[in-house]
């Protein structure tokens, strides 16, 4: 499949749905309660849906809210799926859980990013591991005016230098990116920064050999080295559960939890 871009009809972007989610028209049409005739017709373009079919389409194949906003447009219907501030009144519940778990994993860094790894908010903690690292770094890194933490990593400019085994975590990340990138139909944006980031020199562009018999880790580790200190994580990310807002579904929670007594040590001192 290849990346929708804004101007798609209709019909290219149900079929390119389906096709992404793996799924016959006969099984769509048994999710949807509807034929499987009528549901070719709207693939071809020969019937229209009503809004209440686009909304059961997106639900029956899982498709992102931001993408469900983008299939009622091309269906000719106003989106559906609000877009809100974490700071809007409404969101002040979630706003403060998100705040809440941040402060609770305290001392050890956590950040709240959205879907695009851009950072919108940070503990002491997380505070406290960017002024160790990037203390001389050349540029912000920054994507629509908050600092993005993908373009930090690979960046030799920002975290980069600081990172054991650079080429095995930029590996992981970008393979970890890719596959978001085509559950979610490969959106223009996210393709963009997938670009971005392997624009930067030495990027590995394929995978590591795998050795038989070779033991590894069962989580990812990220090891920051820099002025004596050597700082070795794995994380975890905490998405929210049902959200009915383009904003609440692409927010996540990445929490830090340290590998070792001495980073541990760093940062309970």
């Amino acid at each position: 499949m290849t990346a929708l871009s804004r101007n798609e009809s209709f019909p290219h972007r149900l079929k390119a749905w389906r096709q992404t989610r793996r799924i016959s028209q006969l099984e769509l049409s048994l999710r949807c309660d509807v034929s499987q005739r009528h549901l070719s017709f709207l693939e071809s373009g020969r019937a229209r849906p009503s809004e209440g079919m686009v909304i059961n389409l997106g639900e029956a194949l899982d498709i992102p809210l931001r993408d469900r906003n983008a299939l009622l447009l091309a269906a000719g219907f106003a989106p559906r799926y609000r877009e809100s501030d974490l700071s809007e009144p409404e969101m002040l519940a979630v706003s403060k859980a998100l705040d809440h778990l941040l402060e609770k994993h305290e001392p050890y860094p956590a950040l709240v990013i959205d879907h695009m790894a851009n950072l919108h908010r940070a503990n002491q903690g997380a505070m406290r591991l960017m002024a160790l690292l990037m203390a001389e770094a050349g540029a912000d890194h920054a994507a629509g005016g908050r600092p993005n933490l993908l373009h930090a990593l690979f960046s030799p400019e920002g975290l980069r230098p600081y990172i054991r085994d650079w080429e095995k975590v930029a590996h992981f990340l970008l393979c970890r990116l890719r596959g978001e990138s085509i559950a979610v139909g490969e959106p223009q944006e996210m393709e963009d920064l997938i670009a971005a980031l392997t624009a930067y020199p030495d990027v590995p562009d394929d995978c590591p050999l795998e050795i038989p018999g070779e033991w590894r880790a069962p989580v990812l580790t990220t090891t920051f080295e820099k002025d004596g200190h050597c700082l070795s994580f794995f994380t975890t990310i905490t998405t929210l559960g049902t959200p009915f807002d383009v904003t609440l579904q692409e927010v996540r929670v990445e929490q830090f939890f340290p590998v070792d007594a001495e980073t541990e040590a760093f940062f309970r001192r």
